[in-house]
């Protein structure tokens, strides 16, 4: 059996190689999707051994493109496909890689959830460029919202955020695969992320609650300079001492 990874990127240069080269050690093939970035992502993925395509449709339909994705995988002889994230770091608890857990699991299971963990930046952090080493403190409660690695089948659909699945008929889920989430870095990231994400919902015809937040940060930052997301970062996603925070533990990412 065959695993892939797949994924679609935009403006992630200052932590993509380090969790694509990861999810390198844990599959058999990596498929990126760019969607023009701008930062020296693309540059950086063209040196790693992934099938690196280009996509230039600046819209967010994560569910239509990492469905299409799937599929290309699917083509190419997956039998699974794990939708991450260039901000995740995926493994299992239970085998050393998560192709060989995905080949032993029955075939009445058609998605194996993955419970997330969000790390957050604190000013405990040590110097050095790879995020998924410095920032050492995460959320000692899982997220309410899984990610999903799936069965490849024709009907499969994969939802925005890569939170779930469906395929024709319902789909069958089992326990079994660990995220850490990076989601933000620093001030600068953070402001290109939310105006990324913002113009890319706005590319769209999805209802404005989709992506309501990157709309919402978006639209501040363009109106009033990107020190309001400096201030954002500083006031909802950063913590300045980390031990006083009982919601945070130390657990780097293994």
């Amino acid at each position: 059996m065959t695993t892939f990874g797949i994924t679609m990127v935009k403006d992630e240069a200052d932590i993509v190689a380090a969790t694509v080269a990861h999810m390198l050690t844990q599959v058999d093939h990596v498929i990126v999707a760019d969607n023009g970035s701008t930062d020296g992502t693309r540059e950086i993925l063209a040196d790693l051994d992934v099938e690196l395509i280009d996509d230039p449709d600046p819209a967010y339909y994560q569910s239509v493109k990492m469905t299409a994705l799937a599929q290309r995988a699917a083509e190419s002889g997956a039998d699974w496909v794990v939708p991450f994230d260039a901000d995740e770091w995926w493994y299992c608890p239970h085998a050393p890689r998560i192709a060989e857990y995905l080949n032993g699991i029955a075939e009445q299971w058609l998605t194996v959830r993955a419970d997330l963990y969000d790390h957050v930046a604190t000013g405990h952090d040590p110097a050095g460029s790879d995020p998924v080493k410095t920032i050492r403190w995460r959320r000692s409660n899982k997220a309410d919202l899984p990610k999903v690695a799936c069965r490849t089948r024709a009907d499969l659909v994969i939802h925005q955020g890569n939170h779930g699945a469906t395929y024709d008929g319902g789909a069958t889920a089992l326990e079994g695969l660990v995220v850490r989430h990076f989601p933000y870095r620093s001030p600068e990231q953070f402001v290109s992320k939310a105006v990324n994400g913002g113009r890319a919902y706005a590319a769209t015809d999805l209802p404005t609650t989709e992506g309501q937040h990157w709309r919402d940060y978006a639209a501040l930052i363009e109106a009033h300079g990107p020190e309001v997301g400096h201030d954002l970062f500083r006031r909802w996603f950063w913590v300045a001492d980390p031990t006083r925070d009982g919601t945070l533990i130390l657990d780097p990412a293994p």
